[in-house]
């Protein structure tokens, strides 16, 4: 334990009680504002007692102390749900899981989806994890299809027809993965494939589309969409008569005007319909399109990333790895990037909030320059940049993802019957997005599993 979690369980005054009632709380956190993630602002004080693991009462604190195992003084601090990280991309090598799960907990992220796992790092490392990791949901490994492709791909398998794609999803199915994950390069007919075979095993699909329109894969059934920022096909939104014969400047202007054309009304219409999630992943298309130099890097706060990971970052690059951005942005297309395309990623990420689009927040971990943890508190950042009210944010980071999880009757709000995964911070998130780092305390499953100090502890190595 931190040096400064000593301080913790002082300035919150902990206190062990005898316990003879057998309907005494476990845990209580004692005079605590909440914020419960449905949207509201904080209420309270109150006290917030848990057994078993379980959110038992919420009730307004009274002057006497409440009976229970432990009593943590918490006046003047604020309890929100557990994060949930609906991006979280794991490495096949256990230690260096460990270390990146250990992060994610101590930034208060209590419970992640696995959006295309490799083997190892899907539903057998799920079923390993206990409470005092974050709890995770998984798909398998990620099914496309690409065309003159040979040989196996490391993080995907490739399909060559519908009968492939159903072949392969019956398979995923019988491993237990709770989605299944279809890429860019799988087109319309297979996605429907794919759709009716994990409807018949009772999985939704979740889609990083690309050959196949957002519009047309939540026509389809595609219960999550991920990355609107970059890496999908969004030139049929782009508002423009022609984009494919556009200067850059006048696509990214039209992309960035998307949100005045029909086509974006007609996608936000199937969205809304359809009970999709979308999950804008905003901090890795910073990183991805305007990621030209190291100007960029005190925002991923490398310095806490797994050092495993980051040798592979510097070696690699996300330009090297995907050439489609190219290697020679020049400085007028850094200027395009920076001042109408930027903009236009987060006009874009405000408008669906606008029109109603459940949003939830994923940080693509796994991937160059998404630092775990950390990087989960810089893309709510950016949903607030995007215009975005922080108490809503707030609600996309918690009892957003637990539903597009189906995990709401359990998790992703602070009321009596939810699981007790809780962050404790001492200062308001609601007033300014940025508290969600102020982390003086994590509970998972009614334990207390972090401490201060958590989100200033050395970098996993």
């Amino acid at each position: 334990m931190p040096g400064t979690a000593r301080t913790l369980l002082l300035t919150a005054s902990l206190a062990t009680l005898a316990c003879g009632s057998p309907q005494a709380a476990d845990l209580v956190l004692h005079r605590v504002h909440v914020i419960d993630g449905t949207g509201a602002l904080p209420t309270g004080p109150m006290d917030v007692a848990i057994r078993d693991g379980e959110i038992i009462s919420i009730t307004p604190a009274s002057g006497a102390t409440p009976e229970a195992t432990t009593v943590l003084d918490l006046e003047g601090h604020y309890l929100l749900p557990g994060f949930i990280d609906l991006h979280v991309h794991l490495p096949p090598d256990s230690v260096v899981q460990e270390a990146v799960l250990r992060q994610l907990l101590r930034y208060g992220v209590t419970t992640i989806l696995n959006p295309g796992a490799r083997p190892g790092a899907g539903p057998t490392l799920r079923d390993r994890l206990g409470e005092d990791m974050p709890r995770m949901l998984s798909a398998g490994e990620i099914i496309d299809h690409q065309p003159g492709t040979t040989g196996p791909l490391e993080w995907a398998v490739l399909v060559d027809d519908e009968a492939g794609v159903r072949a392969e999803v019956r398979r995923q199915a019988a491993l237990g993965v709770d989605f299944i994950k279809v890429y860019s390069g799988m087109p319309p007919p297979l996605v429907t494939a794919a759709v009716e075979e994990a409807g018949r095993a009772g999985l939704p699909v979740i889609a990083h589309a690309g050959a196949t329109t957002w519009t047309d894969a939540a026509e389809r059934g595609v219960r999550m969409l991920v990355h609107s920022g970059y890496g999908t096909p969004m030139d049929p939104l782009v508002n423009l008569p022609d984009p494919a014969s556009a200067t850059d400047e006048e696509w990214y202007r039209g992309y960035a005007d998307a949100p005045n054309g029909p086509a974006f009304d007609t996608l936000v219409h199937r969205l809304r319909d359809r009970d999709v999630t979308v999950v804008p992943t905003l901090a890795i298309t910073q990183a991805s399109g305007l990621g030209r130099d190291a100007s960029l890097l005190p925002l991923f706060e490398t310095a806490l990333a797994p050092e495993r990971d980051l040798a592979g970052w510097w070696d690699e690059g996300w330009r090297t790895r995907h050439p489609q951005y190219g290697d020679d942005v020049d400085t007028a297309e850094a200027r395009l990037l920076e001042t109408i395309y930027w903009p236009g990623v987060l006009g874009i990420t405000r408008a669906f909030h606008a029109r109603g689009v459940r949003l939830g927040v994923g940080t693509d971990v796994g991937n160059s320059w998404i630092t775990p943890g950390t990087s989960f508190h810089y893309e709510m950042s950016l949903y607030a940049e995007a215009g975005i009210p922080a108490a809503e944010i707030l609600q996309m980071a918690t009892r957003y993802g637990a539903e597009a999880l189906g995990l709401a009757d359990s998790i992703g709000t602070v009321a009596v019957g939810k699981r007790a995964d809780l962050v404790v911070l001492r200062a308001d998130p609601t007033a300014e997005i940025r508290n969600t780092r102020e982390i003086v305390m994590v509970v998972r499953g009614g334990r207390v599993v972090q401490v201060d100090g958590a989100t200033r502890s050395e970098a996993p190595r």
